[in-house]
């Protein structure tokens, strides 16, 4: 009998709920309407101009840059063209039986004393060279030498070499030439043939029988100045019957093997959260088998 009771109550409650939820209240929805008014605002920007100015040439592209505190004046930029442009050596030139292969790109970082306005100031130009005149070069069992020669009297001159099996790049000499062209509002007392030289620079080294391989920038300081390559990968003191026409293994540096290892953090990361997963996976599979079916009676 009170369980009979008990499904009447229930009944009878559960009547109650449906009844009072069959009242329903329309809900009427009034469209916000919302007025924008425009806000004009007045800035006053006082600026310390940086002008930079742009001179290409057909063989070299400058980008030049000095700082000083001067009103403000619209620049003109003259489009610099995009990526870096490659060059391929082997000495002696076109050899089928090459001593030093090379590729790389080239730029230089160059400071010079810039007059702008009555105002002696420190001014840089970079200069990126974007086609070569000639090159040549001297094979010897000391020494390889590498000379690009470019922008109608420019020249490098790279020189490796080797000791106990080992090679370097150990000596390395530019010869440019200043002009108002090249180094824009230079001080006309600068204007001429300069020279620069790095000894003992110890870069680019290897075994012999490897290449050198660094597509990372690549900055060998020559005084003041800067030399900068890219893409860079040579080879010198080349057996005499190599004829392959390609580098041998490289060695890569350190920029570009740096580079490579911000991978692996990824790599471990992606390992450690499917390692959670899958115990998160293994305890609920093991939760569930523990479960107690139910007993009969």
């Amino acid at each position: 009998m009170k369980t009979l009771f008990y499904v009447l109550a229930s009944i009878c409650i559960l009547e109650l709920s449906l009844c009072q939820n069959d009242t329903t209240v329309p809900i009427t929805t009034t469209p916000e309407i919302t007025t924008t008014t425009p806000i004009t605002t007045t800035s006053t920007t006082t600026t310390t101009t940086t002008t930079t100015t742009t001179t290409t040439t057909s063989s070299t592209t400058t980008t030049t840059s000095t700082t000083a505190e001067t009103t403000s004046t619209p620049g003109t930029t003259t489009p610099i063209p995009q990526g870096d442009v490659i060059f391929n050596f082997t000495v002696p030139n076109n050899s089928s039986s090459p001593c030093l292969r090379a590729r790389f790109s080239l730029a230089f970082d160059f400071k010079y004393p810039a007059i702008i306005n009555g105002t002696k100031l420190n001014a840089t130009a970079y200069v990126k060279v974007n086609s070569i005149d000639e090159y040549s070069g001297e094979c010897n069992e000391a020494f390889n030498t590498l000379e690009i020669d470019f922008n109608s009297g420019w020249s490098l001159v790279m020189n490796y070499t080797i000791q106990e099996n080992a090679y370097e790049l150990n000596v390395m000499r530019l010869t440019y030439k200043v002009t108002a062209e090249m180094f824009p509002d230079v001080d006309p007392k600068y204007i001429g043939s300069k020279e620069v030289q790095g000894s003992n620079l110890k870069e680019f080294a290897a075994n012999r029988g490897n290449s050198f391989k660094c597509i990372s920038e690549t900055k060998i300081e020559l005084g003041s100045e800067h030399v900068d390559f890219k893409n860079y990968q040579a080879q010198p003191f080349l057996p005499s019957d190599s004829k392959t026409g390609d580098f041998d293994t490289a060695i890569e540096c350190t920029a570009d093997l740096s580079g490579n290892s911000k991978l692996v953090p990824i790599i471990v990361g992606s390992a450690l959260a499917l390692l959670v997963i899958l115990v998160l996976v293994a305890y609920i599979v093991g939760r569930t088998r523990q479960r107690p079916g139910y007993q009969s009676v």
